[in-house]
This record gives structure tokens, sequence and C-alpha cells, in this order.
């Protein structure tokens, strides 16, 4: 299979490096995606061999064909996308969030919202609310949470809910978790034991018991805070590795951090040519690249001239990492619905 241009530098650094008499552990930073404004939300679809993303202010969505390099996106008239996971057993069918509703949407459909089906609204009597992350469990439910009106920066706090959403109660989302501020970053261990969770403004990385079977929550305690550990920024985003290590995005903090998901200990940073990062999530063929989202959003004039690659996608490869394949939403018939 040919390699595209992206793949073929990687392999040209690493190759450099161990050429120099490295030992190919530098982890190397490629630019994938430029002339973003709000990158949000990866999410690796591995029997697509491709990477979708969005772009919250610019209401796109986007999707990479690794194999190819090739990018594409789509526009979504109707307000702030935030979310995009893809649908089980359904190539290029997307789960999207729009504001403060759930819709599928082919990726190969018509252009603009008139191939969006409305699966499910939420936060019903706060109009301003929207929704932000989203990861998909095990079972193919969807965990999803809102948060509140923002206004330069800012957001209303304790005014959005975390939803658990299953083909069951699509019309009637179960909420798991209120109140919630800026929900973000979810993931699982590799037992389905445990699951970690951030509500940005608090600063911390919460961990919960957690029932597969059920789908429930519990014993909800601080792993990690930004604050004690003096870490620069907000949490944001958040994936886990093979070895059960938590990468978390640092919004205002410009890096990445790797931190131990048992012990809740800083083990690594990887600093980005961005301030403000948004998200992570592991892909690839191997599921050893990791991408990283960035936004742009609110950095005046001196600070753009600073940061020239903000609001872009990153890939980092030679972390030594890798991850597991994303959970994609489990809906029976969903390309009939």
């Amino acid at each position: 299979m040919a390699l595209n241009k992206i793949q073929l530098l990687v392999l040209l650094c690493a190759a450099i490096e161990i050429f120099a008499g490295g030992r190919g552990t530098t982890p190397l930073i490629k630019n994938v995606q430029k002339g973003g404004v709000h990158f949000e939300g990866p999410h690796w679809a591995e029997d697509e061999n491709a990477l979708y993303w969005v772009d919250i202010q610019a209401q796109k969505t986007y999707r990479l064909d690794w194999a190819s390099g090739n990018i594409t996106s789509k526009t979504i008239e109707y307000g702030p996308v935030s979310l995009v996971v893809r649908v089980k057993d359904y190539p290029k069918l997307l789960l999207i969030s729009a504001r403060s509703e759930l819709y599928f949407m082919p990726w190969d459909g018509p252009e603009g919202d008139s191939s969006l089906r409305l699966l499910s609204v939420v936060d019903l009597g706060l109009p301003d609310n929207r929704f932000n992350d989203g990861k998909v469990d095990a079972k193919g439910r969807l965990w999803a949470g809102t948060m509140g009106k923002e206004t330069d920066g800012e957001v209303d706090l304790d005014q959005g809910s975390l939803y658990l959403v299953t083909q069951e109660n699509h019309l009637h989302p179960k909420v798991v978790l209120k109140p919630v501020s800026v929900s973000n970053g979810i993931a699982w261990t590799a037992d389905n034991k445990y699951m970690f969770y951030i509500d940005t403004p608090t600063r911390n990385i919460d961990v919960f018991n957690f029932d597969l079977e059920t789908g429930s929550i519990r014993n909800r305690r601080t792993l990690f805070s930004f604050q004690a550990n003096n870490i620069t920024g907000l949490p944001d985003g958040m994936t886990i590795d093979t070895d059960g290590n938590l990468w978390i995005a640092c919004f205002n903090g410009g890096q990445v951090i790797k931190i131990d998901s048992r012990a809740g200990k800083l083990l690594e940073q990887h600093k980005l040519p961005a301030s403000k990062v948004t998200s992570v999530m592991w892909g690839g063929s191997d599921y050893s690249t990791l991408f990283v989202t960035t936004s742009k959003v609110g950095l005046n004039s001196i600070q753009l001239t600073q940061e020239p690659e903000a609001g872009s996608l990153y890939a980092i490869e030679n972390t030594g990492c890798k991850g597991l394949p994303q959970n994609q939403f489990v809906f029976t018939n969903a390309d009939k619905y």
C-alpha cells in the first residue's frame, strides 16, 4: 500500500533520528490539518481506516482517510457541532451533535442539513445549552454531556448534565450526572471496572466505579488535580492507552499530559505549538498515532502571531504507547431510522 505524505514524513523523521544515533524514543509531532477555528472530538473508525473530528465554531465535521491522506468536510448549518462517533456496522454513518440534539448523518449523503435525521433532544427549556464531549462504552451506549451558555469564553456553571443514550432510551436519554458545568473527557479501563470523567472548570480528573452491564457509575473521587500538581490550564479531552495510562489535553496549557490511572501520578508532558489543546485520541493502523486537536478561539492578534498553527489537528508519533479500538454507537437499522 502506498504511503501518503504525512506517513512518509513521519517515517523520514524517525529514520533521521535513528541515523543520528537516537534510539527512536523522541515523540514526533506532525501538523495534519491547519486552518481550523476550534477543532475537537477526534474519533477513529478502524474499519474505515479514517479519523473523524469536528470544528465547533465553524460548524464542520471532518474526515481524514489515513491511507490516502485525503481530508474532506461537511458543514452543519443548524448549529455548533461538537461530537462525532461512528455507528456500528454502518460504515460512514455518523452520530453527531448539533446544539443540544443528536442526529444520524451519512457521510456520503447530500450536502447540508437535509441529510440529518434527528435522534434525541436534551436540556429542554435551556435554549443556550449545547452538547460538548461524548464517548461510547463497550456496550455501544453513548455517554454525552452538555454545558451552559458560553459568553466571551466564560460558561454559566452547573447548567449541564451527563446523559446515557441508548437505542432503547434515545427519546428520553437518562441523566446520570447533574449538575455539570462543562462536560468533557471520558475514558474506561480495558476491564470496564472504572470510568474516568472531566468536568473542566473543576480542574480535576475524576474516577467512578463502573458497572458495564447496567451502565451505572458510583463512588466518585478525584484521581488527579491540576491545581495540586501545578499543571497550567484546564483539563479537556481525554483518552487511555493499553497500559491503562490517561492522556489529557490541557486547554490554555499548550500540552498533552500522561498520568497513571491507578496512582494518579504525572508521568509525561508533551508540549505543542498551540496553547489551546482541546482533545486527544489514538488511531492509525496500529493505534500508535495520538491525534491532537487544538483551537484558536479567544486568541488576540499578538497571540495568533505567536501561535500561527493554533486551530490545527496534530499527529504525535513515537510515544512508545498505543491506544485501544474505539467503541461505536449501537443502533439496529440505523440506516432506516
